[in-house]
Formats: structure tokens, C-alpha cells, sequence
């Protein structure tokens, strides 16, 4: 059974994340795994070595985390939840378990008035968004309807698509019963016409929609302002004016103005 994985720092912007990622584990029909990474402290002993003690802080973890899974499954009663604790690297933690058990996506929390927090929302974050294999949703904090009814694709139309990328998103689509809208967004230095003007998705051929804007991150909070998005997925590779939505800044300019959550598909 595929799995949706959620991380948790027990804040509340990564418990409103882990209430997105059931939500998304019930349409999806994947079964939702909530993951916390703790800090094993390191001590001096007598002999003047120094230790790692970890067994009350992860048993602290587990407890923490089971306490916010039996949450979740008063909310979602019928939805399969297991946890899952450790101390080692985001990025090698997440790819080990991407790999080991079929992961459709993992979520993420981020706040509103502050950084990431140490655990998943600093550079760590940032870092693994649109980067690893797994898809990454980034989740707003004050973004607390859960719905998944329309999602918004920001594409650069100058630069080719490759098919492989959209694949799973195109399952999720299906999954999801989710209506598509397709942008691109044409900047003050953007000399030529657009290149392409229709994307096919799932066998069916979409308009790409162009708004104008000073920047592609505002072009994307200005049509969210417009329409009734519930979120935005971008294609997320190298030399891509969409490569750099991924740095710390304007990540979080997408989630903070728009207040929808992020997808970044790796390609």
C-alpha cells in the first residue's frame, strides 16, 4: 500500500500539515505515516568522554507522536496511521524511506511570522523540496480548509517538459479528482511571444493561461488571489525560472501570500 508521509515538530503549523497529509492520504487511498526527527543530546560522562544518549528522547518522540497519531485517527477514523521516529538526516531518512515504502508525497509545515523551524523548516527543508525523488508539498500554516479541488501548474512554456515528470502528477490528478488550470507567467523582461500555448494532460489538451507580472512568484500569488486554487505544483529543475521558487525566500513568499500549499515535482 503507497504511503503519504508527514513531518512533525509538534508545532502547530507541522500538526496542521499532518491534518493536510491525512486529508490527502484519504483521496489518495495511501495509508499516512507521521515522522518526527529528534535531537539526541550529547553528554559528558566522568571518564571525560563524550556520549550520545538517546533512549528517554526517543521514547519522548514516540510518545509525542503517537499522541498526535491517535488525534488523526479520531479525525480520520477509517485511515491507516503509523508513526515513524528517528534521529538521523532529513534528506537520507526521507530518501531511505521514500524508497523502502512506495511514498506518493511527503508534507511538510511552514510557518507564518518565522523561519522553518530547526527541525524541518530551515534549510533542511528548503533543501529537500523539489530535489529528491519524492514529491514535496509544503503546507501554510494558516491554511486550514483541506480541500483539493483545483490545482494550479506554473510552467515556463520556453523550456520542454519532460513527460516523465508529469506522469505521477498525472496519476494524482486522477486520484484526486482534481481540476487542472495551467500558467505561465510572462515577466517585464520577457522579449518573445510564448512559445507554447497548450499543455495535454491525461489526454486532454489545456490552455496555458499568461498573466503578467513583475516576477513569476507574483504572477503565481496574483492568479491564486483570482482563482480558487488549493495548490500550486511546479516542475522543479535546473536552469528552470522555477528552480529558484525552491530558496528560502520565495518559498515562502508562494505560501505566505497565497496561503495555498506548494507541490514541488522533482524532474
Amino acid at each position: 500500500m503507497k504511503t503519504i508521509i508527514a513531518g512533525t515538530d509538534f508545532t502547530s503549523s507541522s500538526v496542521n500539515a499532518c491534518k493536510y497529509a491525512a486529508l490527502l492520504a484519504q483521496k489518495l487511498n495511501c495509508k499516512l505515516t507521521v515522522f518526527n526527527m529528534f535531537d539526541a543530546p550529547i553528554i559528558h560522562s566522568n571518564t571525560g568522554l563524550y556520549g550520545i544518549s538517546y533512549v528517554s528522547v526517543r521514547k519522548d518522540s514516540q510518545v509525542k507522536t503517537q499522541k498526535l497519531v491517535s488525534l488523526l485517527n479520531k479525525l480520520f477514523p477509517k485511515l491507516k496511521i503509523e508513526l515513524f521516529v528517528t534521529n538521523g538526516a532529513l534528506k537520507e531518512e526521507l530518501e531511505n524511506f521514500s524508497s523502502a515504502h512506495h511514498v506518493e508525497a511527503a508534507v511538510m509545515g511552514l510557518e507564518t511570522k518565522t523561519k522553518f523551524s530547526k527541525f524541518l523548516y530551515g534549510s533542511h527543508g528548503v533543501d529537500i523540496a523539489g530535489k529528491i525523488d519524492t514529491p514535496v508539498i509544503i503546507v501554510p500554516e494558516n491554511y486550514k480548509e483541506h480541500k483539493l479541488s483545483a490545482v494550479l501548474l506554473a510552467v515556463d512554456n520556453s523550456e520542454k517538459l519532460r513527460k516523465s515528470s508529469l506522469k505521477n502528477f498525472e496519476k494524482f490528478l486522477l486520484k484526486t479528482k482534481s481540476n487542472l488550470h495551467v500558467l505561465h507567467v510572462r515577466t517585464e523582461d520577457e522579449v518573445f511571444d510564448p512559445v507554447v500555448t497548450n499543455l495535454k494532460i491525461n489526454g486532454k489538451k489545456l490552455y496555458i493561461e499568461m498573466i503578467k507580472a513583475a516576477d513569476t512568484q507574483d504572477g503565481v500569488k496574483k492568479y491564486c488571489r483570482q482563482g480558487d486554487i488549493d495548490l500550486v505544483a511546479v516542475v522543479s529543475k535546473k536552469h528552470s525560472v522555477f528552480y529558484d521558487l525552491f530558496i528560502e525566500s520565495n518559498t515562502k513568499k508562494i505560501a505566505f501570500a497565497s496561503k495555498v500549499p506548494v507541490l514541488a515535482i522533482h524532474e
